[in-house]
């Protein structure tokens, strides 16, 4: 009789479990890592901006309102008529909802310099200032031939806070901005911060 190799000769069961586990651990071995994508650098200020009319100081609401979908760290891109898609193994590194404000707010100043603008507390009690609100209503990227339009619609609206009864408001406004981009988690990540401060150039020049 031909002597058993060791392979044969171990039991069926044992044989599965090592199977498995070498077909797991390939697995583990040929899935990409995770890369995390943040709203980072300072881009330039758009050439047509205006420095708008306004000279008090303004209030950034920390609360901006974002659609439930944006709560999530997946770099979401539309697809089909209803449909959305994660960008593979791509992770935002912050939270929307939290960097938006805080880059919205580093915008605006920028634009309005020398005027304050804060983000979040009161202002200073000896100066007239102004609460500004804003609301996201869509803040997602649709493929568009070999590229991705990412698409930015917002609403924004002014209360007083440290001003007199009765003080004067700019008028409330709304924006629709499109910022195009390749396909890949890069320049999509970099579509997104362009279009911060596309929509801070638009609140400032309504003001």
């Amino acid at each position: 009789m031909t002597p058993l190799t060791p392979w044969a000769a171990l039991p069926r069961r044992r044989l599965l479990l090592l199977a498995a586990a070498s077909l797991a651990g390939c697995a583990t071995r040929e899935t990409p890592p995770r890369r995390l994508f943040g709203l980072t650098g300072t881009p330039p200020l758009p050439a047509d901006a205006r420095p708008g009319q306004d000279d008090r100081a303004w209030v950034l609401s920390p609360q901006v309102a974002l659609p439930e979908l944006l709560d999530r760290d997946e770099l979401l891109v539309a697809e089909g008529s209803a449909g959305l898609r994660p960008w593979p193994e791509a992770r935002w590194a912050e939270p929307l909802r939290d960097a938006l404000p805080r880059l919205l707010a580093e915008d605006l100043g920028r634009l309005r310099a020398p005027y304050a603008v804060w983000l979040g507390g009161a202002a200073d009690r000896d100066v007239e200032s102004l609460r500004l609100n804003v609301r996201v209503d869509e803040w997602l990227a649709r493929p568009d031939g070999s590229g991705l339009v990412l698409t930015l619609r917002a609403r924004w609206h002014w209360a007083p806070l440290q001003a007199p009864a009765g003080t004067a408001l700019p008028p409330a406004g709304n924006a629709d901005i499109a910022q195009r981009c390749a396909a890949d988690a890069d320049s999509l990540a970099d579509a997104y911060r362009r279009s911060i401060v596309a929509l801070a150039a638009r609140i400032v020049a309504g003001s």
